[in-house]
């Protein structure tokens, strides 16, 4: 998700100068043709420098309203603190994924993560350290996540990963690592931070998107019931 992030920085970087620089001589050209053949001044440096301006001017405002729309449109779908999907665009990803699986009858599968006792870290280190854990068990896992894995912040503690063309081995392996990957990593605080595992895969026959989730939810549960810090498989 973070490479994602990086890539679509890149291109809204490249498509804010590319608005710039179109608005721009657009801008400059009627400006030079109203001046030349309406106004009827002569094309001097100075009076060249006007239309050469404004043309700027214009282009910038036209590339920042861009740029603002394209960010009001990130924040409806971006988790503001993690930086990654929130939970309601993570539904729209779901309701493409099971219309795919169904069409082309391949599968998928859900991975529901909680962290252990979350709320100690809150009462024990503050609620800064708290976000700051959340960020980076965000980025560890975008990190580990192949291309194709959709990660959401689903509530709170709780995060979930759409694991396309995956089925049930291969999503609890997959759960296996993530787990390992935030049991060993140092987080800057005096305490160890695991977290447990729920995963389910994809029935064409029974599931929708409630069911799927809610089978994803009962492993969660499972796993916690076993001890936490495992995975378990609905």
């Amino acid at each position: 998700m973070y490479t994602q992030h990086r890539r679509a920085l890149h291109r809204k970087i490249l498509l804010y100068i590319f608005y710039v620089a179109v608005s721009s001589l657009f801008t400059i050209v009627l400006n030079i043709v109203h001046s030349t053949y309406v106004l009827k001044l002569p094309l001097v440096p100075i009076s060249f420098l006007i239309p050469v301006g404004a043309g700027v001017a214009f282009g910038l405002t036209l590339a920042h309203i861009k740029a603002l729309s394209s960010r009001m449109q990130e924040m409806a779908y971006t988790d503001s603190l993690t930086q990654v999907y929130n939970r309601l665009h993570m539904t729209h990803f779901l309701e493409a994924e099971i219309e795919r699986a169904r069409r082309y009858q391949s599968t998928f599968s859900l991975i529901l993560f909680d962290l252990d006792y979350f709320k100690n870290v809150n009462d024990e280190h503050g609620h800064q350290a708290g976000d700051k854990i959340l960020q980076q068990v965000a980025k560890l896992v975008s990190n580990a996540n192949r291309d194709a894995d959709i990660l959401a912040r689903y509530g709170g503690e709780e995060f979930l990963i759409l694991a396309s063309d995956t089925n049930i081995d291969g999503a609890v392996k997959h759960a296996e690592r993530l787990r390992r990957d935030i049991a060993n990593h140092k987080f800057g605080i005096p305490m160890k931070i695991t977290a447990s595992f729920g995963v389910a895969e994809f029935d064409a026959e029974d599931d929708d998107i409630n069911s799927l989730i809610r089978r994803t939810d009962i492993a969660l549960y499972n796993a916690k019931a076993r001890g936490r810090n495992c995975v378990a498989q609905a």
